[in-house]
């Protein structure tokens, strides 16, 4: 009767281990649907990306895998926020913090300039992309942008997108910011926010490659892009 009692008791532990697990890794890998906010007044947290920078076009378009003109289908608010958080149930003020996050953007491919001889996408098609920002909520309920190196979120409007896959097989936008070009969207750059003086000038440097670069991209494609705009 006992050997049965400890059988039972063995189990059961075993049952809340495998629970605790699962649960944990739900956590770990919740995709966050959350409300529609006013972007521009979330607060946003900023960390200094480790990323390879292309000075130039060519360089760009050398270790760019594929180049397309697409859309987001999406406001930014609106698609997936994928999030992990680190648990710590033993605090009670901080039971569980924030890691990092990335979002999955949707976007319609409306033309194709590069891709890889082993691709296969066509115009019309969907494709999922890894954006190195997302939405949180911290622990005091605050919804919160988490960003690298100020990346920019992918707006909804036509425009150049200069992508690699990552190592899990995944299409993501190289070079930050300057990696992809709004077709009809000016303010590409948010000069609203305060930054300190190194931010400042950081943000004035990327901003005047961008459009550098922005225009011997509009030369190049030219043509495909007025065969976006102007489909007739």
């Amino acid at each position: 009767m006992k050997s049965k009692k400890r059988l039972v008791l063995i189990v059961i532990l075993l049952l809340i281990i495998v629970i605790t697990n699962l649960q944990t890794q739900q956590e770990e890998g919740e995709i966050n649907k959350l409300p529609t906010e006013k972007i521009a007044s979330l607060p946003i947290i900023n960390s200094n990306g480790n990323y390879i920078r292309y000075e130039n076009f060519d360089t760009l378009k050398q270790h760019s895998e594929l180049i397309i003109i697409a859309k987001a289908t999406e406001e930014f608010e609106h698609r997936e926020h994928m999030n992990t958080f680190h648990e710590t149930p033993e605090d009670k003020y901080q039971p569980k913090f924030f890691i990092d996050g990335i979002t999955k953007t949707n976007v319609h491919i409306k033309k194709i300039l590069k891709q890889p001889e082993d691709a296969h996408f066509n115009e019309g098609d969907m494709l999922s992309i890894i954006e190195p920002i997302t939405i949180f909520e911290d622990v005091d309920h605050v919804k919160k942008i988490k960003t690298i190196s100020h990346y920019q979120a992918i707006g909804m409007e036509d425009t150049i997108l200069f992508l690699t896959k990552n190592s899990y097989g995944h299409y993501g936008v190289i070079n930050m910011n300057n990696g992809r070009y709004s077709l009809t969207n000016t303010d590409e750059f948010d000069t609203t926010r305060k930054l300190s003086a190194s931010e400042e000038r950081e943000r004035t440097e990327d901003f005047n490659q961008h459009q550098t670069i922005k225009e011997t991209i509009v030369k190049t494609y030219r043509a495909e892009i007025n065969e976006v705009q102007d489909p007739s």
